[in-house]
């Protein structure tokens, strides 16, 4: 029987710094590098790190001034 494996896209492991290889463990939530020996609790919510918060202008409030 095949085992399937649920990768998070765009993700980089913290230890080999390789994109595309860490999984997700569904029975007990672990993440997991596929290339090197990374094992970590899955994080509660999402991080940007190094990445700059996005702001959202409305064209509109501009166009008549």
């Amino acid at each position: 029987m095949k085992r399937f494996v649920q990768f998070i896209a765009g993700a980089v492991c913290p230890k080999c710094k390789q994109i595309d290889t860490i999984a997700i463990n569904k029975q007990n939530d672990q993440i997991y590098c596929v290339k090197c020996d990374f094992k970590d609790n899955r994080p509660l919510e999402a991080t940007n790190i190094g990445q700059s918060e996005i702001k959202v202008v409305n064209i509109e409030d501009y166009k008549n001034k």
